[in-house]
C-alpha cells in the first residue's frame, strides 16, 4: 500500500499540472483574441475612412456633371462670377459639408484658403465655352466635413 500512497501524490501533482497547462492554454487563446480583435477594429476604422472619400467623391462629380449641363451657369463660370455656382452647390451639398469653389484658367494653379486641420476633398472640371463665349476655364471644387 505505501507504493499506492506514492502514486496518488503523483497523480495529483500531475493533475494539478495539467491544469495548469490547460489554464495557461486558455490564458494564450484569450490574448491571441484581444489582439486580433484590436487590430480588426482599427482595420474597420481606416476601411470607413476610405469609403468616406469614394462616396465625397461620387457626390463631388454628380455636383460638377450637374453644372456642367447647365447653360446659365457655365455662362456666369466663364464670366468669372462664382456667386449663382456657390448658390446652386449649396443646395446640392450635404448638410455636414462645407465646400469653396475657384475659377481660374486651365494653365493656372487654382489655390484656395481651406483648413489645413481637416480633410479636404478635391474634384475639378473644365468649362471649354457657351453658347456666346468661348473662353476655357477651370472649376475646382474643395469640400470637408464641418
Amino acid at each position: 500500500m505505501p507504493g499506492n500512497k506514492h502514486m496518488n501524490k503523483k497523480n495529483i501533482r500531475m493533475r494539478r499540472m495539467n491544469k495548469k497547462a490547460w489554464l495557461r492554454i486558455v490564458e494564450a487563446f484569450l490574448a491571441i483574441l484581444i489582439v486580433v480583435s484590436a487590430v480588426l477594429i482599427v482595420m474597420s476604422k481606416n476601411q470607413t475612412r476610405m469609403d468616406l472619400s469614394g462616396d465625397v467623391n461620387y457626390k463631388q462629380r454628380q455636383i460638377l456633371d450637374i453644372i456642367a449641363k447647365n447653360d446659365s451657369l457655365r455662362e456666369s463660370i466663364l464670366q468669372n462670377e462664382t456667386t449663382d455656382l456657390n448658390n446652386q452647390i449649396l443646395l446640392m451639398v450635404p448638410r455636414n459639408w462645407n465646400f469653396t469653389t475657384k475659377v481660374c484658367g486651365i494653365k493656372e494653379i487654382c489655390t484656395t484658403d481651406i483648413p489645413l486641420d481637416r480633410e479636404v476633398y478635391v474634384s475639378q472640371i473644365i468649362i471649354t465655352s457657351s453658347i456666346n463665349k468661348y473662353d476655357p476655364k477651370k472649376i475646382k471644387f474643395f469640400t470637408w466635413r464641418k
